[in-house]
C-alpha cells in the first residue's frame, strides 16, 4: 500500500499520528506499516493540544470500531481527548468552552495548581459557558492527565470519553538516556462492555455502585483489539489507568521481566525490575520493555493477569485480559538504556510529622445511595471537612474497614506512601511521588504529605468513579501555617493591626498596632512553617497606638507572619523579607 493511502485509511479509522520527540513534531516524522502478524486494529494516538488554544467539550461521533459511529463526550472532537504536552516551567493556558448539555469542569489530575484552576465541582462551567484555565507547570517531568470532575457526573463523563493525557517534559532528564521519540509511547487503558458495541452505554445498577462500572473489553488509546508494531529495542511506555473502576495487574504474556522507572509524580529514584504490578484507576506507571530478545515476526501481549477480588456476576475485578499486542517487525534501535540510577528523591522523615489524620473507609448497607463513606461522611459541596496547615508534614492513616477496593486520590500536592499494614517494604509501584494509592480490603495504608505551594480548597476521594459520585469524597482546605491565619482578624473597630512598611523589606520594617484599653499584648513573628522566630511585644500595655521595628538581618529571605493578640482580639498579617 502506498504510504499516503495508508495514512488516509488510518485516519479514517480514527487513528492519529503517534508521539515523537519533540512531541509536537509527531506528524512530520510519522512512518507506519500494516501488521502482518494477525488481526486487530493499529494502536491510535490522540492529537497534541496546542497550548493557549481552545478545549471545546461536546457530544461527538467517532470511529472507535472501524466503520461504526460511537457517540462520545469529547474535547475538540477527539477520543481520548487531545494530549497536553508541555515543558516544566512553562505556563499552561486553555480556554475551556462547554458546548455539552451538562455542567462540567476539567481537573488536572496530579498537577499542582491554584485552587481556582483545579476543576473543583463548585467551579463547574454551565452549558454554553467558558472558562480559562491557566497556571505555571511546576510539577516534575512525568505522566499526568485531565478529566471531568462535575458533581455526580464524573463517572459518566469519563466513561463516555472526557479524559486525556497531560505530559510534562523536563530537558534535565535527557542525560539519562531513556528511550525517546517513537520509542516513548503513552498508553491510556480503559474498559468498556462488549455487549454494547459500538456505544459507550452507561447505565449503572446497584452492583455497579458497589463495585464500580466494569467492562470486559479493553481499549488502549481508544483502540479495541489494539496492536503496536515494535522494533527489537528498548521502549518507554507511559501507562495510565483511565478506567472508571477496573484495576489491572500489568504483565507480559510470556512473563518476561521489565523495569518500572516512574510513578504518578514522575521518575523514581531507581529502576525496579518486576514481572507484574497493580495499576488502579487514576494511577500512572512508566515502564521500560526490551524487545531485543524477540525474533522478527513474534508477538507478545501486554496483559492484565487474573487476581482475586470481591464481586460476582458478568463483570468482575481480576479478570484476565489481553490489553495490547506487540508485533515485533523491525530492527531500529532506540539508543535507550535502563539507567543505573535516577535522580534522588528526598523522602520525608516521620520524625517531622506534625499531625496524624485518620480516614476510615466504610460501607453503609442501610439502603439507598451513599453506600461508600469516609469517616461516616459523604460529600457536601459547601462543607470543609478539615484544614491542613501549609508547609506542615502530615501523616494520613487510611483504614479500609470494608471488603471493597479503594484507589484513594488527593488533589494538589503529591504524597509519599510510608507503609502498608505497618510494612515499610513497599512494592515498586508505591515508591516515589504519588497522588493515587490503592487501599485493599481491610488494609491500612499510611501516607506522608506536605502542601507547600498553594492554599485553598481541594478534594480527597476514591478514584473508583462510581464510589466518588456516590459521595466518597471530602473537602479539605490548605490554610496558613499552624496558629496563623490572615483571615481571622477580629472586626472590632477599636483594635488595629496595620500592614508593615516597607514591604517587601530589607533588613528591617515597622509594625504598627493600636489597642483601645489597657491589657496584656503579644506581638510575635513566625516563619512560613508556623515556627515562632521573634517576640516583639509580650507585656501589659495601656491603651494607645504603638510602632515596633522588626530587624531581619539574621533571618533568611522569605514570607513571615506577625500576629497580634490582646484579650479576645487577634490579627495576623504577612510580610516579605527579600535580601
Amino acid at each position: 500500500m502506498k504510504r499516503r493511502e495508508m495514512i488516509l485509511r488510518s485516519l479514517q479509522a480514527g487513528a492519529v499520528i503517534p508521539f515523537l520527540k519533540p512531541f509536537e513534531l509527531l506528524a512530520k516524522e510519522f512512518e507506519n506499516s500494516l501488521s502482518t502478524a494477525g488481526t486487530g486494529n493499529q494502536l491510535r494516538f490522540p492529537p497534541v493540544f496546542q497550548n493557549g488554544g481552545t478545549m471545546t467539550l461536546a457530544s461527538s461521533n467517532v470511529n472507535v470500531w472501524p466503520g461504526q459511529d460511537t457517540q462520545v463526550v469529547s474535547i475538540n472532537g477527539s477520543y481520548p481527548g487531545p494530549s497536553v504536552v508541555i515543558q516544566k516551567g512553562s505556563v499552561f493556558s486553555a480556554n475551556f468552552v462547554n458546548n455539552y448539555n451538562e455542567p462540567a469542569t476539567i481537573h488536572w489530575h496530579g498537577v499542582d495548581v491554584p485552587e481556582l484552576m483545579d476543576g473543583h465541582p463548585k467551579d463547574s462551567i454551565l452549558p454554553g459557558g467558558n472558562y480559562t484555565y491557566t497556571f505555571p507547570v511546576i510539577n516534575r517531568g512525568g505522566t499526568y492527565f485531565y478529566h471531568s470532575h462535575a458533581d455526580m457526573l464524573t463517572a459518566e463523563h469519563v466513561f463516555k470519553g472526557f479524559a486525556g493525557f497531560f505530559i510534562v517534559t523536563d530537558p534535565d532528564e535527557e542525560y539519562l538516556g531513556l528511550p525517546a521519540g517513537n520509542f516513548d509511547v503513552p498508553l491510556c487503558i480503559q474498559d468498556r462492555r462488549s455487549a454494547n458495541i459500538p456505544q459507550f452505554l452507561y447505565d449503572p445498577v446497584m452492583s455497579d455502585v458497589m463495585h464500580g462500572f466494569l467492562g470486559d473489553l479493553p481499549l488502549i488509546n481508544g483502540t479495541p483489539e489494539a496492536f503496536f508494531e515494535v522494533s527489537k529495542t528498548l521502549y518507554r511506555f507511559r501507562l495510565l489507568n483511565g478506567s472508571n473502576a477496573r484495576i489491572y495487574k500489568i504483565a507480559l504474556s510470556d512473563n518476561s521481566p521489565f523495569h518500572i522507572i516512574a510513578t504518578d509524580g514522575g521518575l523514581k529514584d531507581s529502576a525496579a525490575q518486576v514481572n507484574s504490578f497493580f495499576l488502579s484507576p487514576g494511577e500512572r506507571t512508566e515502564i521500560l520493555v526490551d524487545f531485543s530478545t524477540y525474533n522478527t515476526g513474534q508477538n507478545v501481549f501486554l496483559k492484565s493477569l487474573q487476581f482475586t477480588a470481591p464481586g460476582s456476576g458478568t463483570y468482575v475485578q481480576g479478570t484476565e485480559l489481553n490489553l495490547l499486542r506487540f508485533d515485533v517487525t523491525g530492527n531500529q534501535s532506540s539508543g535507550g538504556v535502563v539507567p543505573e540510577s535516577l535522580p534522588p528523591i528526598n523522602y520525608y522523615d516521620i520524625a517531622d510529622i506534625k499531625t496524624t489524620r485518620t480516614f476510615t473507609l466504610t460501607m453503609n448497607m442501610g439502603g439507598g445511595m451513599n453506600i461508600h463513606r469516609i469517616n461516616g461522611l459523604t460529600f457536601e459541596m459547601n462543607r470543609i471537612d478539615w484544614e491542613t496547615p501549609q508547609n506542615s508534614l502530615e501523616e494520613w492513616k487510611i483504614i479500609n474497614a470494608s471488603n471493597m477496593l479503594h484507589p484513594m486520590h488527593s488533589h494538589s500536592r503529591q504524597f509519599q506512601v510510608h507503609s502498608r499494614n505497618g510494612n515499610t517494604i513497599l512494592p515498586p509501584e508505591d515508591k516515589g511521588w504519588k497522588d493515587t494509592v490503592l487501599v485493599n480490603p481491610f488494609e491500612t495504608v499510611r501516607l506522608l504529605v506536605k502542601f507547600t505551594n498553594y492554599k485553598g480548597e481541594y478534594l480527597f476521594h476514591c478514584h473508583n468513579l462510581e464510589h466518588e459520585d456516590d459521595g466518597m469524597m471530602l473537602n479539605f482546605k490548605v490554610a496558613d501555617p499552624v496558629g496563623i491565619n490572615e483571615d481571622n482578624e477580629n472586626t472590632a473597630d477599636e483594635y488595629k493591626l496595620d500592614q508593615n512598611y516597607p514591604n517587601p523589606f530589607n533588613p528591617s520594617t515597622n509594625l504598627e498596632f493600636g489597642i483601645p484599653e489597657s491589657g496584656f499584648v503579644s506581638l510575635k513573628v513566625y516563619n512560613s512553617l508556623g515556627a515562632e522566630v521573634a517576640v516583639l511585644v509580650n507585656e501589659i500595655k495601656p491603651s494607645g497606638k504603638y510602632s515596633v521595628q522588626f530587624d531581619g538581618t539574621n533571618y533568611p529571605s522569605g514570607i513571615y507572619y506577625y500576629k497580634l493578640e490582646s484579650g479576645n482580639y487577634s490579627a495576623v498579617k504577612k510580610m516579605n523579607l527579600v535580601k
